[in-house]
C-alpha cells in the first residue's frame, strides 16, 4: 500500500474514532462515516473488509492512545535497568501499575468492555491485538528477568505471574466502578504489585 493509500486509511480510522465517540458502536453507520471522512463508501470497503473491521481498527487506535502512558513508563524502566538505578526502576514500575489501574476505568464515555468487544469482533484485528499484548508481556518478562539479575526482583517467573494478574485486574476494574470507595486505590494496588515482585513487605 502506497503512502497516499495509507494516509487515506489512517484518515478513515481517525474519523471512525470520532464517530464512535459520538454515536457508539450500535449507532455506527458506514454511510455516516463516509460523509464525515469525505470519501465514498467504496473507498472505505477498499481499505476494510467490513463495518466490524472499521470499528475494531478505530477501537484499537483508541487502545493505543489510552495505553501510551504505560508504554512510556516501561521505556523509563528499561532505562533504569540499563543505568543500574533501582530507585528509578521502582518508581517507574509503580507509576506504570498505577496508570494501568487508572486506565482500567477507561473513562465512562469510552467503556473498556465495549472497546475490547469491538476489537474482538473482527478476527484480523483480534489477532493484531493479541500479538501486541503478547509482545508487551514478553517484554515485561524479559525486563523482570534483567531486574532479577540485579537483585531488584525476587523471582522473575513469580513476578511475571503477578504482572499478568494486575493487568487482568485493571481490565476487570471496569465492572467495579466503586472499588475506590472500599480503599482499593491505584496507588495501593501499585504497592501490592511491587511487594509481590520485589518480595518487600506491603504496608
Amino acid at each position: 500500500m502506497n503512502a497516499a493509500a495509507n494516509a487515506t486509511r489512517d484518515h478513515i480510522v481517525e474519523e471512525a474514532q470520532t464517530l464512535l465517540a459520538d454515536v457508539g458502536s450500535s449507532g455506527f453507520r458506514i454511510v455516516a462515516l463516509a460523509k464525515r471522512a469525505n470519501v465514498g463508501v467504496p473507498t472505505i470497503y477498499y481499505h476494510f473488509a467490513s463495518r466490524e473491521q472499521v470499528i475494531a481498527q478505530a477501537q484499537l487506535r483508541t487502545y493505543f492512545e489510552l495505553t501510551r502512558p504505560m508504554a512510556a513508563y516501561f521505556s523509563h524502566m528499561a532505562e533504569a535497568v540499563a543505568a543500574g538505578d533501582a530507585d528509578r526502576f521502582r518508581a517507574e514500575l509503580m507509576g506504570d501499575v498505577t496508570a494501568t489501574w487508572v486506565a482500567g476505568h477507561f473513562q465512562e464515555d469510552v467503556g473498556v468492555m465495549r472497546l475490547l468487544l469491538d476489537i474482538w469482533a473482527d478476527p484480523a484485528t483480534r489477532q493484531e491485538f493479541r500479538d501486541i499484548v503478547d509482545s508487551r508481556y514478553r517484554n515485561w518478562v524479559d525486563l523482570l528477568e534483567r531486574a532479577q539479575e540485579l537483585g531488584w526482583v525476587e523471582s522473575a517467573p513469580h513476578a511475571a505471574t503477578g504482572v499478568a494478574v494486575f493487568w487482568a485486574a485493571s481490565v476487570g476494574l471496569a465492572i467495579l466502578p466503586h472499588a475506590s470507595d472500599d480503599g482499593v486505590t491505584a496507588e495501593r494496588v501499585a504497592e501490592l504489585c511491587w511487594g509481590l515482585i520485589s518480595g518487600a513487605p506491603v504496608r
